[in-house]
């Protein structure tokens, strides 16, 4: 299955899904619940062992990058995406 997200933004995004539970408490948006949906397999797939937010589940999900479902790639980079849009209006207040 050809990949449609580069590495890099991949990698970026990968850290958002180590904090995913807590964010997902924090706040919700449809993004988030696109990652808690689409991801949780992947996390009990390929990083259980370790403590969801940890880095070492960050080191996993980065480790498993290729092996990711094209659901948590599409889930995580509109996860991004939308942090990326929350951050300019923010800075623009």
């Amino acid at each position: 299955m050809p990949s449609t997200i580069s590495t890099k933004t991949a990698l970026l995004a990968i850290g958002l899904v180590a904090a995913l539970p807590v964010a997902a408490l924090a706040e919700q948006s449809p993004a988030r619940d696109a990652l808690k949906q689409h991801c949780t397999g992947d996390y009990m797939d390929y990083c259980s062992a370790y403590a969801p937010g940890g880095p070492e589940v960050e080191a996993c999900f980065k480790a498993n990058l290729k092996k990711l479902s094209a659901g948590c790639s599409a889930a995580i980079i509109a996860y991004k995406k939308e942090q990326r849009a929350t951050r300019r209006v923010s800075e623009a207040r």
